[in-house]
């Protein structure tokens, strides 16, 4: 059966749509004495997935008691009787790896599943790593595989996001720039570009030559490649998805 959660709006109520069962919000944060605090007064407890951002009083390596703050994590997801807690780093400093480490076992000790994304996980025994499922480049099978190996099937959900971007040719980097559908559809229009679709990469692309000789190549998604990623995702054996809140569009 598959777990699958919808990214939402800061106190966003609205009703789920199927198959939806659980949504992520991100509804708390630190104050910047180290404390959790909410950031919106409602939640819909039974579905909401509690996701904790703006931890960055944990950079300063005077500040914080971290076994103070994954007491007051427990205690604040089990009184919402939340489905599961979400944390959210940016960066990579000291005292964010204990905080990580020490929330991983109590967590798991209160039976509450951890999330985190996936630059965060390596190291921590639980958490279910939140791994963007796109690639602009190698393979999206052998992508998922390496997830796989590192942190088995039960501790990926795979990030359904979808992929329109531009890359300048040769491509120097493998995020490229993004760009909306309005302004995807124009250039193919300008160019009068033939799409193809990549086996490899899981997305459609196309090229094209602009006035300067400039080559450049543009990588998207549709409803054809988005559900082909969820086709291949579920064979490879991943059964948890997180979905941006723009994904259900093309499913």
């Amino acid at each position: 059966m598959q777990n699958i959660i919808l990214v939402t709006m800061d106190g966003d109520s609205a009703q789920l749509p199927k198959p939806f069962k659980k949504r992520l919000c991100f509804s708390h944060c630190l104050s910047p004495a180290g404390a959790l605090r909410r950031r919106i007064a409602m939640l819909e407890p039974a579905n909401s997935i509690m996701g904790v951002s703006d931890l960055v009083a944990l950079a300063q390596e005077a500040g914080g008691n971290v076994s103070r703050l994954c007491t007051d994590l427990v205690a604040e997801a089990e009184e919402l009787g939340s489905p599961g807690v979400f944390l959210d780093f940016e960066q990579n400093y000291p005292l964010m790896q204990d905080f990580l480490a020490e929330a991983d076992e109590a967590l798991a000790q209160a039976r509450i599943p951890l999330y985190v994304p996936e630059r965060c996980a390596r190291g921590l025994r639980y958490a279910i790593a939140v791994c963007e499922a796109a690639v602009s480049g190698g393979s999206f099978d052998r992508r998922v595989e390496d997830l796989l190996g590192c942190y088995g099937p039960r501790r990926v959900a795979a990030m359904l996001q979808p992929i329109c971007a531009g890359f300048d040719l040769p491509s120097e980097g493998a995020s490229g720039q993004e760009l909306s559908l309005t302004e995807l559809a124009e250039l193919r229009a300008r160019y009068r570009a033939q799409v193809y679709f990549s086996k490899e990469l899981c997305a459609k692309y196309f090229t094209y030559m602009d006035e300067r000789a400039q080559g450049h190549f543009i990588l998207f998604d549709d409803r054809s490649t988005m559900q082909e990623k969820n086709r291949r995702l579920e064979a490879l054996g991943i059964t948890s998805f997180v979905l941006a809140r723009d994904a259900p569009l093309f499913l």
